[in-house]
């Protein structure tokens, strides 16, 4: 992790840091410690020891702290948590936060703590997440098929040539990894809305006219492998959700990963915080004026954090957990460990988990968080011509 610059004395959040050392160990003698600012968080090292002072969490992801650790050449790693951390976020968030920091920090060799700051001291946090892994097979299929309409949804998305991926009462029909339709549940009964992200899906429901659902999903996949498949690689709808087009690879070639099939594995996340992802903290909270009214009823699709994940089978019952990164996520490794957990938590049984990125992306910081992985670990490549394997 690059260093952005060596902070003043006079820094804030170097200030606070300070505080927390001392309160932590006060044998510490912190007037004379070399300190690093980055964008989000202050930290610094000494005796074999990082402590780190978030400044501002996006994310719910313990990787870039790590990667500090890791760089001072650490042996342990103390997190500091406030609640000015969250920005605008309730304060009943942050020990959910904390707790999924917590937990995933469980992953890696380096012993890491999370602690949270407050005027009566450092008090450690209890380690939890309460992420769910929806496995998408037959039993995801039946728990949506329980609704009125749903079967005539899932017909007509199978019939487009679609893949269909469910969380409990909602469907969503993907195309080359990139969402195409998604069905809404209006008091028991499945409706399907068709569009790529919800500006085209309200567009289509109000300006559709006489075009039946069939010819909306026709012409939205249509469009969608013009630009996925054609020569517009900057076009955002070549851009969007690769992490899933990745994955679809992989489930038509599993033998990619040394496996003989992959099921697909979608996430929800129950609890106070609700960000456009499962671990976004940026919120999502709609504008109250006479646009932000326009989107009633219209849900957000989701962000998938550049990450899309899946378990690998080998053989009648070796069972991988697989995470599929389309970009350079120092945070992969952590979440991958998280996804895991989730999984296990179902009772099933898990040989280990495979990291899987595009070769571009292997660069040795990532290679190190998984050299650092505490769980049985391994990671793979898909070469530049891996679009056209499917």
């Amino acid at each position: 992790m690059p260093e952005i610059t060596r902070s003043e004395k006079g820094s804030l959040w170097l200030g606070a840091l300070r505080s927390c050392i001392s309160r932590y160990d006060p044998s510490v003698d912190t007037s004379g410690l070399e300190f690093f600012e980055f964008p989000s968080f202050v930290g610094c090292s000494v005796d074999g020891f990082a402590h780190v002072l978030i400044g501002s969490l996006a994310s719910a992801d313990i990787g870039p702290y790590l990667a500090f650790a890791a760089g001072r050449k650490a042996a342990a790693l103390n997190i500091y948590l406030s609640p000015a951390t969250l920005n605008a976020l309730p304060s009943q968030v942050l020990p959910e936060v904390a707790g999924v920091l917590g937990l995933q920090s469980e992953g890696f060799v380096i012993s890491a703590s999370v602690l949270q700051a407050g005027k009566s001291g450092l008090s450690p946090v209890v380690h939890g997440s309460k992420l769910q892994s929806v496995i998408q097979d037959e039993k995801a299929r039946q728990e949506f098929l329980r609704y009125r309409g749903a079967e005539q949804a899932l017909g007509l998305a199978h019939e487009s040539g679609c893949q269909t991926l469910f969380i409990h009462d909602q469907m969503i029909a993907t195309y080359l990894g990139l969402e195409v339709a998604r069905s809404t549940n209006a008091h028991g009964e499945i409706r399907l809305e068709i569009g790529v992200g919800r500006n085209d899906r309200m567009a289509k429901s109000w300006l559709g006219g006489a075009a039946s659902q069939e010819e909306q999903l026709r012409e939205t996949i249509e469009t969608v492998k013009r630009f996925r498949l054609g020569a517009s690689q900057f076009h955002p709808l070549a851009r969007l959700s690769v992490a899933r087009w990745m994955r679809l690879v992989l489930e038509v070639n599993p033998g990619l990963i040394a496996a003989e099939r992959v099921t697909p594995i979608e996430l929800a996340r129950a609890g106070s915080w609700q960000g456009i992802s499962v671990w976004s903290l940026k919120g999502n909270i709609e504008p109250m004026d006479e646009y932000g009214l326009m989107y009633r009823g219209f849900n957000p699709s989701f962000e998938d954090d550049n990450l899309s994940f899946a378990i690998a089978t080998q053989g009648l019952d070796n069972d991988y957990v697989v995470g599929v990164s389309d970009g350079i996520d120092i945070g992969a490794v952590a979440k991958l460990y998280e996804v895991t957990k989730s999984v296990r938590a179902q009772g099933r049984k898990i040989e280990g988990s495979i990291l899987v990125m595009q070769e571009r992306n292997r660069i040795s910081s990532i290679e190190r968080m998984v050299d650092m992985a505490s769980f049985d670990l391994r990671s793979a490549t898909l070469s530049p011509t891996w679009k056209n394997l499917i």
